[in-house]
């Protein structure tokens, strides 16, 4: 009777044991999962989507958050796409005012207006408003005012 109370915890002990290894191998392998579904969302440098890749993206969002016809997807398309080009060409030459953008922005909202229909235009617009707003700390360049990294703070004990 002794050996077999003692043969049951044994076995009791072991299914323990058993039990936790897979659960922690399971959390690890979570983890790397989870890591790699990351990486592969996010493009790196050297892997950075191109410009017809990130305006089919976006304009795949747009057909599913607006509704848009097959028609209205095409010409999304070749105005998205541009309007991409530009963005990159922009940055890549570090040339240009605020107002540049802001003429090529307007440009391609007034684009976007055409193909819309008011209703999902307004839409549209109102999706871009949630985007807009003060920019949270840690965002932005480094030196930038908002760039928490660089504030002072003024402690009196000091």
């Amino acid at each position: 009777m002794k050996t077999v109370k003692i043969l049951s915890m044994a076995l009791l002990m072991s299914v323990f044991c058993v039990g936790m290894t897979f659960a922690q191998q399971q959390q690890q392998n979570r983890r790397s999962g989870h890591q790699k579904e990351q990486s592969a969302v996010r493009p790196t440098k050297a892997t950075k989507a191109t410009a017809e890749e990130r305006a089919s993206k976006q304009v795949a969002e747009m057909k599913q958050s607006l509704n848009l016809s097959n028609d209205q997807v095409n010409k999304l398309q070749n105005v998205q796409t541009q309007y991409v080009k530009d963005q990159d060409q922009a940055r890549a030459s570090k040339k240009g005012t605020q107002q540049d953008w802001k003429t090529k922005r307007d440009a391609y909202n007034s684009q976007v207006k055409s193909i819309l229909t008011p209703a999902q235009y307004q839409q549209w617009q109102a999706q871009h408003q949630g985007r807009k707003g003060p920019a949270k700390p840690g965002q932005g360049k480094p030196g930038h005012v908002n760039h928490p990294a660089k504030k002072v703070q003024n402690d009196p004990n000091k």
